[in-house]
């Protein structure tokens, strides 16, 4: 769970800079031109609790693969948007039916928790929640039709998540913070199967809300998704389309993981 803690470490710290940066703008144009005495800022450090997180990953594995129309899925996501709502967040349950790769009619529920809805800075943290139904990748064809446990796959960054939101409900960041759990991101067509529609079947949640945001007009600073983060020994690499589209915020995060000794 160091990796875990690490990580959440920087999320956290990067939330507390996004406001501090903020509010030191701020002040600085109230006070220019004016020589101000030097204030001491005291370093607030958010108490991090890696068995917390364990569970949470625990919980979610233990109730069996979470794969869309099950009684697994239904249960976990019934779990997850309670948790959020026991941390303080308002809750909002994005449900849709769509039209899958092989014709199949599913329902998403993309599951939304918001803390501090009335402040207008606001940031994103994402992590799908669903599971694979496919070990496609096993190298047994007799296995590949099985459903994954999902522990890394899906269960790690919900449960960096939920003690990020354990942890906005003990120390409010002074700015909003949106937590996004999305459906169906991960039943993408098999290798094995070749009979499927034409189209783009993966990230099917989060294409659905980016497309259907879950308030009008919203509208965000910064978002960042965590997903396959409970490895041993895990390395995060800059990942490309993130260094395409917002090499800056990346950079930002990279530069605070930096500073406090997780770079290689």
């Amino acid at each position: 769970m160091e990796k875990l803690n690490s990580l959440f470490i920087v999320l956290l710290v990067g939330v507390g800079l996004v406001f501090s940066v903020s509010c030191n703008s701020c002040q600085s144009q109230k006070n220019a031109g004016k020589e101000m005495p030097a204030i001491a800022y005291a370093k607030v450090s958010p108490d991090f609790n890696s068995d917390s997180a364990y569970r949470f990953v625990e919980k979610q594995v233990s109730f069996g693969p979470r794969v869309p129309g099950t009684t697994a899925h239904k249960a976990c996501g019934d779990y997850l948007s309670e948790k959020l709502a026991a941390f303080g967040a308002d809750i909002f349950e994005q449900k849709a039916h769509v039209t899958h790769y092989n014709g199949q009619n599913i329902q998403i529920r993309n599951i939304i928790g918001s803390f501090q809805p009335e402040k207008e800075k606001r940031i994103l943290l994402f992590a799908h929640w669903d599971s694979r139904p496919f070990a496609d990748e096993e190298p047994d064809p007799d296995t590949q039709n099985r459903p994954i446990p999902g522990a890394d796959d899906g269960a790690s960054g919900v449960g960096v998540l939920l003690e990020i939101a354990r942890q906005l409900q003990l120390q409010p960041p002074g700015i909003g913070v949106d937590i996004i759990f999305f459906d169906l991101e991960d039943w993408g067509q098999p290798a094995f199967d070749k009979n499927y529609l034409s189209g783009e079947w993966w990230c099917v949640g989060s294409r659905y809300w980016s497309e259907n945001p879950h308030k009008d007009n919203y509208k965000a600073s910064y978002g960042i998704l965590l997903d396959m983060v409970g490895a041993a020994n895990a390395t995060f690499l800059r990942e490309g389309y993130s260094m395409q589209h917002a090499s800056n915020v990346v950079s930002k995060i990279w530069s605070i993981a930096s500073h406090m000794g997780y770079g290689k």
